[in-house]
């Protein structure tokens, strides 16, 4: 079986152009595809700590049912010898958020871990504005209660 080989000018320009046709795909929420921003969560806890038996009770009762109801998020159990135990979760921005748990009891651990999952992973901050717009009005933001006169249905179709 003979094999053929494409002349040189065409492996040039085969090559040359090889990123117009192939584009690295960036993962973005948007139509028909969602992106969940937490993807890994770590546990750290002590296993001689006082601090952090709720953490080994969550740890053994629950965490296997949150990793299999999260299939999305990386779940890593690390021992941190002589320290608090804490949730450590990363997100795809690159930012990392993490919670202290030494006084919280095992049930009040999920509600953390929720906190952690639903967080988008960017900073706090506040807005200085209510509406963030382009091309902002000059009259202000529209509500229905400025309007002092009240109409209904029943007036417009008599004038």
């Amino acid at each position: 079986m003979a094999t053929y080989r494409l002349p040189k000018v065409l492996n040039e320009v085969i090559r040359s152009h090889r990123d117009q046709f192939i584009r690295p795909v960036q993962p973005k929420n948007g139509v028909g595809a969602f992106v969940f921003p937490c993807r890994k969560l770590v546990f750290n806890y002590c296993e001689r700590s006082g601090s952090s038996k709720s953490m080994m009770e969550y740890l053994q009762k629950e965490a296997t049912r949150f990793a299999s109801e999260n299939p999305q998020i990386e779940v890593v159990v690390q021992p941190r010898p002589s320290k608090h135990p804490i949730v450590r979760a990363f997100y795809t921005n690159g930012e990392q958020k993490t919670k202290c748990v030494r006084r919280c009891s095992a049930g009040e651990i999920p509600e953390v871990i929720k906190s952690l999952r639903d967080h988008s992973g960017h900073k706090l901050h506040r807005w200085n504005r209510y509406v963030i717009s382009d091309t902002p009005s000059v009259r202000g933001i529209y509500s229905p209660f400025h309007d002092k006169a009240v109409y209904s249905i029943s007036d417009l179709k008599t004038k």
